[in-house]
């Protein structure tokens, strides 16, 4: 009985992290900077991966913490609401930017 109640309350844990899903799109030509988990650890300094034009975060996990917009370029910012995209931020810096695992956007980034 014990190992079932250990193994009943491990996936009790481990659904509601499983239950959130989000992605960021690239809605750009260039390459966009993504963070997978915020946890000050990225695999290249500021992000963990470049994310092609074009692709979501999807391609690499189940669910994106953020992304990264390099010096000089300042981007928009797009959230999935109801099956439509609604432009949320026409003035996103430069830097990293994290979204919640809930939150799905697209990013479009250009020189400023």
């Amino acid at each position: 009985m014990g190992a079932a109640l250990s193994t009943a309350a491990a996936l009790a844990v481990a659904t509601p992290a499983s239950a959130a899903s989000n992605y960021i799109y690239n809605a750009t030509n260039l390459g966009l900077g993504v963070i997978h988990v915020q946890d000050g650890n990225y695999t290249h300094g500021n992000y963990d991966v470049i994310l092609p034009a074009g692709r979501k975060t999807t391609d690499f996990w189940p669910t994106a913490a953020g992304y990264y917009i390099g010096p000089g370029y300042c981007g928009y910012e797009w959230t999935l609401t109801g099956g439509s995209w609604l432009l949320t931020n026409d003035n996103v810096a430069p830097g990293k930017h994290f979204i919640p695992t809930t939150r799905t956007i697209q990013v479009r980034v250009e020189r400023c």
